[in-house]
C-alpha cells in the first residue's frame, strides 16, 4: 500500500474512533464509511442485511470469488455510552484499505467487500448472509487483531478458530414471605444454591468433544430489605463450546437441570437467551492457504472468545485468522486499548494476498 492511501485509511480510522456506536444503533459509522468509499473507489455499494458490501466485478473472470468481512460496531460501555475498545474502527479502515488497492485494478476474481455491524451482540451477521443469496461466493475471510502478538503476525487454524457461546438467563419465582415467618413463603434461594454448586459436573469436559465451559455471570435474589425475604432470583450464565454440538449438548444439561430443581421446590421457572455465536470452524483448505500466504503460525487452541463470523462458515468455505496488534499492546475491552495505526497496512497485506 502506498502512502497516501495509507494516510487515508488513518483519518478514516481517527473518524471512526471519534463516533463510536453501539450494535445496532451504527448510523453515523456507515454513513462515513460508505462517503469514503463513494470518494475514494468506484465499487457498487450494496444493501445486505442491515449492513453493506463493496462490489468489484470482473465479468468472465476465472477465479474463484472471494468475500472479505470487517466488523464495525463499537463497545457498549457500563455508563451507557460506546468506545472502539476491540477495534472494529480498524478493522473497517483496513477494509477500506483493500477496496482502495482493489481500485483500477484486475485480480481475476469477484471480490466482495462485507461490511457488517452489530458483532458484539452476535447479531449482525445473520442478516449479512444475505450476501450468499445475491452473489456467488466461493469463499470467505474475516481476520480481528490480537493483542499480545508481535505485530502483523497472522495465526489461524483449521477447525474452531473461536468457540461457541451464549448468554443464558434463568428465572426462578417463588412465594414471597414476611422475614419473620419465611415458611410462609417459597424462597428460590435453596434451588439456587444447590445448582450453582451442580454446574462444575455439568461442563466436566469429559462429556464433551472439545472445550466447555459454564460461566456464572452474576445471581441476583431479593432486595436489601431486611424485613422481606425473597420470592424470585435470576442466574446469569455464559456457556461456551469448541463446536456447536459441545455448546448444545451444555446447554440442555444446564437447562434440563435448573428446570428439574425448580419442579422439585414448585417453584416457577423462565429462560431466555441473548448474545448467541456460532463456533466459527474454518475449512481446513481455507486455512492451510491463509496460513501459507500470509506468512501465518499455526493457532495450537481455539480462541475461547466468540465471533459471529461463524454464521457464513455455515453457507461458505472459508477461514478466520487473528493479526497480531503488539506483544506489549493493552487488552482488548480495556480501557487503555485503542487499535494501532501500525497495522492498518499488515492487514491490508494479508487480505491482499488472499485476493491475488
Amino acid at each position: 500500500m502506498d502512502q497516501e492511501n495509507q494516510e487515508k485509511i488513518q483519518r478514516l480510522r481517527a473518524a471512526l474512533h471519534a463516533c463510536p456506536e453501539v450494535s445496532g444503533k451504527e448510523k453515523e459509522t456507515r454513513a462515513r464509511l460508505e462517503a469514503f468509499l463513494r470518494e475514494n473507489t468506484s465499487l457498487a455499494l450494496v444493501d445486505c442485511g442491515s449492513g453493506f458490501y463493496a462490489a468489484h466485478r470482473e465479468p468472465g473472470a476465472p477465479g474463484a470469488s472471494v468475500a472479505l468481512r470487517a466488523d464495525y460496531d463499537a463497545l457498549a460501555l457500563p455508563d451507557g455510552g460506546a468506545s472502539h475498545l476491540c477495534g472494529h474502527d480498524g478493522h473497517a479502515a483496513a477494509l477500506c484499505g483493500v477496496a482502495l488497492q482493489l481500485e483500477s485494478r484486475f485480480v481475476g476474481r469477484d471480490v466482495f467487500l462485507l461490511f457488517q455491524p452489530a458483532e458484539e451482540t452476535g447479531a449482525g451477521a445473520v442478516g449479512c448472509c444475505e450476501l450468499f443469496q445475491k452473489e456467488r461466493v466461493d469463499e470467505i475471510y474475516g481476520a480481528h487483531n490480537l493483542p499480545g502478538v508481535p505485530l502483523g503476525q497472522v495465526t489461524t487454524r483449521p477447525g474452531t478458530f473461536a468457540c461457541a457461546s451464549r448468554g443464558v438467563t434463568l428465572r426462578f419465582t417463588g412465594r414471597a414471605a414476611h422475614a419473620a415467618y419465611p415458611e410462609h413463603g417459597l424462597s428460590p434461594a435453596p434451588v439456587v444454591g444447590r445448582f450453582l454448586c451442580d454446574l462444575p459436573a455439568l461442563a466436566d469436559p469429559a462429556q464433551f468433544r472439545g472445550m466447555s465451559l459454564c460461566t456464572v455471570i452474576g445471581v441476583q435474589m431479593g432486595e436489601k430489605a431486611f424485613g422481606a425475604a425473597a420470592a424470585s432470583a435470576q442466574v446469569w450464565l455464559t456457556l461456551r463450546g469448541e463446536h456447536d454440538d459441545d455448546l448444545d449438548r451444555l446447554r440442555h444439561l444446564v437447562l434440563e437441570r435448573a428446570g428439574e430443581l425448580a419442579a422439585d421446590c414448585g417453584l416457577g421457572f423462565e429462560i431466555s437467551e441473548q448474545d448467541v455465536f456460532p463456533a466459527t470452524e474454518n475449512a481446513p483448505a481455507c486455512a492451510a492457504k491463509v496460513l501459507e500466504r500470509c506468512g501465518g503460525v499455526l493457532l495450537k487452541q481455539p480462541m475461547r472468545w466468540s465471533e459471529d463470523f461463524g454464521h457464513y462458515l455455515h453457507h461458505c468455505a472459508g477461514a478466520f485468522f487473528g493479526i497480531g496488534a503488539g506483544t506489549g499492546h493493552p487488552p482488548l475491552h480495556t480501557a487503555d486499548y485503542e487499535y494501532p495505526d501500525e497495522l492498518l497496512a499488515p492487514t491490508v497485506e494479508a487480505f491482499w494476498q488472499l485476493i491475488k
